[in-house]
């Protein structure tokens, strides 16, 4: 009986292996396919608690950060390409101890269908105190969200507040069609792996109006500048050259009519020349000796004619 139980057991060997290899390399295949399929959706895995705004639950288990918000003075607008938007990060501690290593967390989020910002669109700062402003470095997480690092941490005992100011300014690259985005903030420690309360405002994108170039007026129109010499250069060029070129051939055209005014000095000046010169004397004695002798001549031939 054992014997035929044992062979009976040997010729059904082949088969319980056969199977369990079956078994063995339908596991593979079904633990191969999945891990194929993670990376096709990781949304399961990313998530980002300060675009929900939820309640913070405490399992008693995980460190727990300090709870932060934005403070009242906190920008609501902000200049595509032009000054800086500064903002206050309040952050408080209940976990009911003292932390070290507290930190804000910073995020610029890119809501609705317009094209979101990107690392290179943004300039985030934050003040160190002592150390003035010092630029964050900035990146892209899972979900879209554009990042900013703080490097500065500090202590922060139970029940106590800090308010940490940082700044946000928009390249003039930034999409153009987007005008709000949100910014994020929370809180962490050096060992905290549950954040505290979360908060994030809505900001409002300006544009500035393009100015007026090529010399017209914000309504479109020329300015008079652009005008002026044309009627300046007219009567320059034609009536100086005419008043010039006239006294030559007014004086001949005018005859008995034209005014003594305007015959030229030119006789007198002739009648200089043709004058008397120191010449003229002895003639003018030799003249008046002939006269006298013609007339005494003439009383003699009547005396005569008389006698």
């Amino acid at each position: 009986m054992r014997a035929s139980g044992i062979s009976a057991f040997t010729k059904n060997a082949p088969s319980v292996s056969r199977r369990s290899k079956i078994v063995g390399l339908a596991a593979t295949l079904l633990l191969g396919g999945a891990v194929q399929l993670l990376p096709a959706d990781t949304a399961w895995a990313c998530a980002d608690g300060r675009l929900t705004g939820g309640a913070v639950v405490h399992d008693g288990i995980h460190p727990v950060a300090p709870d932060a918000a934005f403070t009242a003075d906190s920008a609501g607008t902000v200049d595509a390409g032009g000054a800086w938007a500064s903002f206050g990060v309040s952050i408080h501690n209940t976990t009911g101890g003292t932390q070290s290593g507290v930190r804000p967390s910073f995020g610029v989020h890119s809501p609705g269908k317009a094209k979101a910002l990107q690392p290179q669109d943004v300039r985030v700062e934050m003040l160190v105190p002592g150390g003035g402003w010092e630029p964050l470095k900035l990146s892209v997480n899972c979900t879209g969200v554009v990042e900013a690092e703080p490097a500065y941490r500090q202590r922060l005992d139970d029940g106590g507040t800090a308010v940490v100011r940082i700044r946000l300014a928009l390249t003039a690259g930034a999409p153009k069609d987007r005008t709000d985005l949100q910014v994020l903030t929370d809180s962490h420690t050096a060992t905290s792996e549950t954040p505290g309360l979360t908060d994030r405002r809505t900001v409002k994108i300006n544009r500035p109006a393009a100015e007026p170039t090529g010399g017209t007026t914000p309504t479109g129109k020329a300015t008079p500048t652009a005008k002026a010499p044309t009627p300046v250069a007219t009567p320059t060029s034609t009536v100086a050259p005419a008043a010039v070129a006239a006294p030559a051939t007014a004086v001949a055209a005018t005859g008995p009519a034209a005014s003594p005014a305007a015959v030229p000095p030119a006789a007198p000046a002739r009648l200089a020349e043709t004058g008397g010169s120191h010449r003229t004397g002895p003639l003018v004695g030799a003249g008046g000796a002939l006269v006298l002798l013609g007339a005494g001549g003439v009383l003699a031939a009547r005396r005569r004619a008389r006698g």
